[in-house]
């Protein structure tokens, strides 16, 4: 009997030596591989065990690598083309671990604000327009789109792992994803036929700094700036990089998806370089040299914000387009005509994944046929009393059409006082601007206000980006 007891408290020693391959939260079943890639897969084991990997799209190949003294371990798969075929990943130390229900695709990871955070349901009195409808039909969507929301975390401390788990679109999964997220995966996955994942990395009122590591910080910003950074948020610099950005990195991705300004309004002179060096640091997080990753953001949109007749909205709206020249293989969605004054959260969140889909299907994955880009001002003129400005990226024209009203446009003289102009297209892609109030016009300015917005579109409905033909900033 003392042999026995001795025999099964041996073997039970032994099962309990042998622990199971432990991985971070980010694989698990019903996760989406980025395609045609060399994707990694980490985790902890028994140190200094065999670690043996085997995939069921190759099912003759296998991967092995050994974990370190301290059980963590690292190896890379090779993926292949796309495919709705649900795959399974199996990982032994000499216990199985099967992950199932994976699909090969496309891999978005989408950061930001309250507005990339806002999910399909909506906020509390501040709802989405036709939520009902996407998540009442989300289970059509169950073998295309696949989510991961990353849980709200602050560390000063690089971590390693995030709280969160891989969801099949299903009514309820679809009504607590990010709805701008959701919208772009829903008209993207419908324009390559490819399983499209997204990983929401978000928290509502954060600013651009609390995203970015200290050394990117200090490569841009004074001491004495990034100081003051501290004092202006409950969330200080580096917090949700280290948080809710460091425990993907290792995650494969094809892109980013950036919605996030509101909190750093007012910082015009260095905000377009903060996420610049944001995507920067990023695209190298995930191996990425030669700015392959594309990096797509969404402008902020109009509101009350300090006064609705104030100009800060606009004046970081150029921050937001300069940021266009400083960051390779970029775009930015316009948002001109979907503010709401006493809102911040815009309910018609269904076109803003729409505008950054048509960005990426074109920009991306170079389907033509359409215009993705927002209309800007390309140059102006002055004629007999009236402006008459020049637009860009709007090849088949510029609406409203057939001599109805351009709105949100003001005109001023030498005495840099704006009056609100009378404005028709005149042209393919000419604006004309006048008012009889002002004889000798100098300067023009679209939707120069914190809440004015006008309804100059290309023919595709995206709005153009507000502008000003002058550099006065003394003047309302």
């Amino acid at each position: 009997m003392k042999r026995l007891i001795l025999a099964i408290a041996a073997v039970c020693f032994a099962i309990s030596a042998s622990a199971k391959v432990e991985l971070p939260a980010i694989l698990c079943d019903n996760m989406v591989l980025q395609q045609n890639a060399n994707v990694n897969l980490w985790g902890k084991a028994t140190p200094n065990s065999k670690i043996t990997i085997t995939v069921s799209w190759a099912p003759l190949r296998r991967v092995q690598t050994t974990a370190d003294k301290d059980g963590r371990w690292a190896a890379k798969v090779d993926t292949p083309a796309a495919t709705f075929e649900p795959q399974t990943v199996k990982i032994s130390d000499g216990e199985i671990l099967t992950l199932r229900n994976i699909l090969i695709g496309d891999v978005w990871v989408c950061s930001g604000q309250s507005n990339m955070e806002m999910p399909v349901k909506g906020f509390g009195r501040q709802p989405v327009e036709n939520s009902l409808q996407y998540i009442l039909s989300a289970g059509k969507e169950a073998n295309r789109i696949r989510m991961f929301s990353v849980k709200r975390a602050r560390s000063f401390e690089e971590q390693e792992d995030c709280e969160g788990q891989w969801q099949v679109a299903a009514p309820e999964s679809v009504a607590n994803m990010s709805a701008t997220a959701y919208f772009f995966a829903y008209n993207l996955a419908m324009g390559v036929d490819i399983p499209i994942g997204i990983i929401n990395t978000s928290w509502g009122g954060t600013r651009v700094e609390s995203w970015m590591p200290q050394a990117a910080l200090e490569d841009i910003l004074t001491k004495e700036q990034i100081e003051h950074k501290k004092t202006v948020h409950s969330i200080k610099p580096t917090e949700l990089y280290c948080a809710m950005i460091a425990p993907l990195r290792q995650f494969s991705a094809k892109g980013f998806l950036w919605y996030q300004g509101c909190s750093n309004l007012g910082d015009n002179d260095h905000y377009d370089t903060m996420m610049a060096r944001m995507v920067e640091q990023w695209r190298k997080d995930w191996g990425d040299t030669t700015n392959a990753m594309p990096f797509y953001y969404v402008m902020i949109a109009p509101y009350i914000y300090d006064g609705s007749n104030d100009t800060a909205y606009p004046l970081f709206v150029e921050n937001q387009v300069r940021a266009l020249s400083k960051i390779p293989n970029s775009g930015m969605a316009a948002t001109t005509d979907i503010g709401e004054e006493k809102c911040i959260h815009p309910a018609q969140k269904f076109e803003v994944g729409q505008r950054l889909a048509a960005l990426a299907l074109h920009q991306t994955y170079g389907q033509l046929g359409f215009e993705a880009k927002a209309p800007q001002m390309g140059a102006y003129n002055i004629k007999d009393g009236k402006a008459v400005i020049t637009m860009t990226n709007c090849e088949l024209g510029l609406t409203p059409w057939y001599g109805e009203e351009v709105t949100g446009f003001e005109i001023a003289g030498a005495d840099k006082v704006f009056h609100k102009a009378q404005a028709t297209i005149s042209a393919q892609s000419e604006v004309t601007v006048w008012s009889d109030e002002v004889k000798q016009p100098v300067a023009v300015r679209y939707s120069f206000r914190n809440f004015a917005p006008g309804n100059l579109k290309n023919v595709y409905g995206i709005p153009a980006v507000p502008f000003r033909t002058d550099d006065w900033n003394d003047v309302k």
